[in-house]
Formats: C-alpha cells, sequence, structure tokens
C-alpha cells in the first residue's frame, strides 16, 4: 500500500466512513476507493482536493516549517515526490511555469510532460537510486518542463527530506541559464551512498552550427533534446 493510499484510508476511518459512502460522495465507484487505498492508482489532481474537501484534510502531511519555507521563498523552489508530483511552490515557481494559481500546480505531476527521452532520464534516475534512501543530493542543468511555459534550461539542485510521514522528497532550487553550456551537453549528477554518478545529454544544438545563439524557451522535450 502507497504512503497516499495509507492516509487516505485512515482519514476515511476518521471520518466513520465506508469505501461505498466515500465514493458515493464522491460519485465514483466504490472499486475506485479501493484502488486508491492499496496505491493500484493515484487519485487525479480533481479528486485529490475533492477527498480533502471530504475528509476534512490535506492528504499530505506536510512538516509546516518546510512548506512555509517553500512557498515564501522569492526564488524558484518547489517541492516534488518520487512521482514528480508538486506538494508546495514558491510564487516565482507559479510565474515561471505560467500558472495564475497555485493550485493550477500544486498537487500535479510534471510527469505527463515527459516524453520518451526524458522518462529514459527518470529511469536512469531510479536505477541510480535517486528515489531511495541513500540520496545525498542530485544536480542537474537541462532544460527543464514548466507547465504553461515549455522547456526552459535551468540549473537545479535537489536536497532530499523526509515528511512527517517518512515519505521522501525534494526541495528543490533552480535559476535559469541564460545561455547553453558550450559543449552543448545537459549533465545529470547524483551522490548516492557517498558516489557520485554522471549522466551526460547531448542536445539538439550539438549537431547544429553555435554562430547563432539559441533560445532558452524550448516548446517540448523534442525541440531540446
Amino acid at each position: 500500500m502507497s504512503d497516499l493510499g495509507e492516509r487516505i484510508k485512515r482519514l476515511r476511518r476518521a471520518q466513520n466512513l465506508t469505501q461505498q459512502q466515500l465514493a458515493d460522495l464522491l460519485n465514483i465507484d466504490q472499486g475506485a476507493v479501493s484502488r486508491w487505498e492499496r496505491g493500484h492508482i493515484t487519485p487525479s489532481a480533481r479528486y485529490r482536493k475533492e477527498l480533502e474537501e471530504v475528509l476534512a484534510s490535506p492528504l499530505m502531511e506536510l512538516d509546516e516549517p518546510l512548506l512555509e519555507s517553500v512557498n515564501k521563498d522569492l526564488h524558484f523552489s518547489l517541492i516534488l515526490d518520487c512521482q514528480l508530483r508538486v506538494l508546495a511552490a514558491s510564487e516565482t515557481t507559479l510565474a515561471v511555469n505560467g500558472c495564475r494559481s497555485r493550485e493550477e500546480l500544486v498537487g500535479n505531476t510534471y510527469m505527463p510532460l515527459l516524453n520518451e527521452t526524458a522518462l529514459n532520464l527518470y529511469s536512469w534516475m531510479k536505477d541510480a537510486g535517486a528515489f531511495n534512501e541513500g540520496i545525498s543530493w542530485a544536480r542537474f542543468t537541462l532544460p527543464t518542463p514548466t507547465l504553461h511555459s515549455g522547456y526552459r534550461w535551468m540549473e537545479s539542485l535537489w536536497i532530499p527530506f523526509r515528511l512527517s510521514n517518512g515519505e521522501l522528497v525534494y526541495r528543490i532550487c533552480s535559476k535559469m541559464v541564460d545561455q547553453m553550456p558550450a559543449e552543448g551537453l545537459g549533465r545529470a549528477t547524483l551522490e548516492v551512498h557517498g558516489k557520485q554518478l554522471e549522466l551526460l545529454v547531448p542536445t539538439q544544438q550539438q549537431s547544429r552550427s553555435t554562430q547563432q545563439p539559441r533560445p532558452s524557451l524550448h516548446r517540448d522535450w523534442h525541440e531540446a533534446i
């Protein structure tokens, strides 16, 4: 059972609701509630919001100081879980993502924005242990997806934290890169169990003339990688 599924189950029982009663309140099938609680599927952003209203509690037990420090950060700062779901975001992060409200970003995942190349990078991170106990930090200089603003070159530092429920999450601090690296490569570096691992990511610009500067904004991953 996933941490989120366990949280839904615990909150449902605290409200003295059966799975069928919760399903009726959400106008869904009882089987969906069962699959959520067993961790077989994850509720969408819409249903997470409705669950929080019905269960009268946030689904994620974020540490309040960590949450507030991110929300009030003046720089590009956010918290992601291991499925790249946004748990907290600064105003600058919302602006860079082209969001008009916090709810537009928080609770949603970047996963649908990733194509095969990006998913391969995500798989490399998983295989390297980035989403397991033992990671010290991760650093990326890559074209990075945003919700509405396409891909932008960013330098990002990922620092792991444990929430009060034990879930591993990352606080991410990023800054825009005005120009591509001279070698035309994206770079991903992780430190896991004291060992540094590095991945160089070829970009489209490697095969093009470097006489004219390339724009830093990329509409999709295919234009960036």
